[in-house]
Order: C-alpha cells, then structure tokens, then sequence
C-alpha cells in the first residue's frame, strides 16, 4: 500500500474518500467528581450591562463631581411650563381653538352648512317667538356653531315648556321638539297667580284668567300638595266639588275648603276622609253649607263647631232676649246684646285658623 508523503495525518479509504483524524482533546484540569471554578462557569455568559444615565448621574451625585447640564435642561423645562400654564390660564389658549372654529363653521356655512329654517313640534300653548329667541339663531348661522345642548337648556326655561331636544338635519335646519306641562289649577301665593301642572311647577303667569275653569288653590304649598286632596274628594265625596270655590292650604299642614256661598270648612290633618263624610251628614240632615255659617270646624274627631255669621248671630241673640222679656228697655236691650256674645261664645271653640 501506497504512503502519502509530507503528511502522516491523512489517510485515504478504500473508497477514495480522505478521512481526517480527530484532534486529541487536551486533559481537563479538574480533577473527576469536582465542580469548576467561577471563571469556568462564567464561560458563554452575557457581560454586565453598563450603568445607566440616571444611574451614573446619581453616583457623580455622590461623588460630588456633577455637572451644570441637568439644572440647565430643569431650568428651561420650568420656563416652559410656566410658559404653558401663563398660556392656559390666560384664555389665549382657548380663545385660539375657538376662532379656528369660527372659521372653519363659516367655511363650511360659504359651502351649503347654514342655518336656513327651523321646525317645533309638539307646542300647542308656548309662544314660538319665544322658542325662536331661546334657541338663538339667525338665517344664516353656520349650522356646526349652534350648542345644541345649551339652547335646549334655554328652550325648557319658556313657559309651558317642560322639556325639550334639539336637532341639526344638516345641511341647513334646527329641529326643535317640546313636551308642555298640562295645565291643573291656579295657584295664588302672595297676592300674585300663576297656572301650575299637577306637579305644582308654575307654568305661566300671562292670561291666568283664561283658565278659571281650574281649581283655585291659595297658599305655600297648596300647589304641589292639591292632587293629594283633590283625588280623596273625587274618589269619597264627589258631589262637594262642584260647590267648592277654593282649597286653601293653612300652616303646609292641613286644608281649609271654601265653598261657594262663602262657608270655610276646616279638616284636619289627619282622618279627612273621615271629616268630609261627617260633612256630608251634616249637610245633608241639618243643611249646614246653607245656613248663615261663616265656618264649620272639623279638627276635632268627636266635635263639630260652628260660627254663625254676624248678622245671624246678631238675630240670634234678639230672639232670644225678646224670649226673655222684662219691664225696662233699657235692661232688654243690654240683656240682647249679653246674649248674642254668649251665642257666639256657644257655637265658636279654639278660635284660631291654623
């Protein structure tokens, strides 16, 4: 067999293909059954990362050997914040964003976005012009410069309104939808009067005359508190409806019931549907709300009493000393006037209006 010269590494197979010896690998220093060193481990590892910037600017902190750099970059960040702010405050800011608003509504109203009608649905009492000068527009108007939200806030303060919407439906109309208040009774309170919904909310003061049909209620908190009594005489004793002229509310606590031919009934505070069937009872055995009475008080459960107007009691008390008789007139005319005080004495007790 045939030796390759210059080269005892390399041998050639059988088969023509030249194999290559592997390389003796070099005795391994640490001894068997021992771990290596640290350095060996260390081997294939990532190096440390460098310290970072705020990490290096809080040792030369330490080492005392800082820099003019960082005061200068807090320096200009405090110039510019108080810049901003002096900015913001003062309104330049905003004033800014609202003319390139302006401008750009006016834009688009040169190119067809204008306020050029506006419909109202649902208004049967208030006064259009009214609802035209709350919403505040004009022909004309660039259609995305109307605040929607604050012209409804300014559309429910009309009267009769109780709410509202309002809607662009570009590109050139307003659309204003209104619900109104009803209208449930008249309202007096210090002398002036207003027509209130069954709320007790005041709906308008203008032409109140024209709704004299509705119950009249007198006095601070009569208005919100009408529907409660109101619905008890409906449901218990409908017929005195017709015949009361006004609900008037004593003290926020209790109703006194004026009827037509001018008679106060006061109920109390608690058991009135109790108090108006006596009422009835007696109207309809004695004919009570006929008679010369200027009030009927029904506070009391187990009593009722009653004050006889002055003319009736200024005949009663005639009567009743012409009954008595006597020689003198002098002493029949002091015995009638003793008497009609004691008559009125017998049919009035408590005496006060709350």
């Amino acid at each position: 067999m045939r030796s390759v010269s210059g080269n005892r590494s390399r041998a050639v197979s059988r088969t023509g293909v030249r194999a290559v010896s592997a390389k003796k690998r070099a005795p391994s220093k640490i001894a068997p059954g021992r771990r290596g060193t640290a350095a060996d481990r260390s081997f294939g590892r990532r190096m440390d990362r460098p310290a970072s910037g705020f990490m290096r600017w809080v040792e030369e902190m330490r080492e005392g050997s800082v820099g003019m750099k960082p005061f200068t970059v807090a320096t200009m960040l405090l110039i510019l914040g108080v810049g901003l702010y002096g900015l913001f405050v003062g309104g330049h800011v905003s004033s800014a964003a609202r003319e390139v608003a302006f401008q750009g509504n006016r834009v688009l109203a040169l190119a067809g976005f204008s306020v050029e009608d506006v419909t109202v649905t649902g208004r049967t009492h208030a006064d259009p012009q009214a609802l035209l000068a709350a919403l505040g527009v004009t022909r004309g108007d660039p259609i995305f410069g109307v605040d929607t939200e604050a012209a409804r806030q300014r559309v429910e303060h009309v009267d009769w309104v109780k709410s509202a919407t309002v809607t662009r439906l570009l590109p050139h109309a307003i659309r204003i939808d209104v619900v109104e208040r009803q209208p449930f009774a008249i309202w007096q309170r210090g002398g002036e009067l207003s027509v209130v919904d069954t709320e007790g909310h005041p709906i308008t003061d203008d032409n109140v005359q024209g709704y004299a049909n509705l119950p009249f209620v007198v006095g601070f908190g009569g208005a919100r508190n009408l529907h409660d009594v109101l619905g008890l005489i409906q449901e218990t004793q409908p017929q005195l409806l017709p015949r009361v002229r006004a609900f008037v509310r004593v003290g926020d606590r209790r109703w006194n019931l004026r009827f037509e031919n001018g008679v106060d009934v006061k109920l109390p505070e608690v058991g009135v549907e109790k108090a108006l069937a006596d009422l009835v009872n007696l109207d309809q055995t004695y004919k009570i709300l006929s008679r010369d009475i200027e009030s009927v008080d029904l506070r009391l459960p187990d009593r009722v009493s009653v004050a006889l107007t002055a003319d009736a009691m200024a005949e009663r008390g005639n009567a009743l000393a012409a009954k008595i008789g006597g020689k003198d007139g002098g002493a029949m005319k002091n015995l009638g006037g003793a008497t009609t005080g004691a008559v009125k004495a017998r049919f009035v007790t408590g005496g006060d209006n709350t």
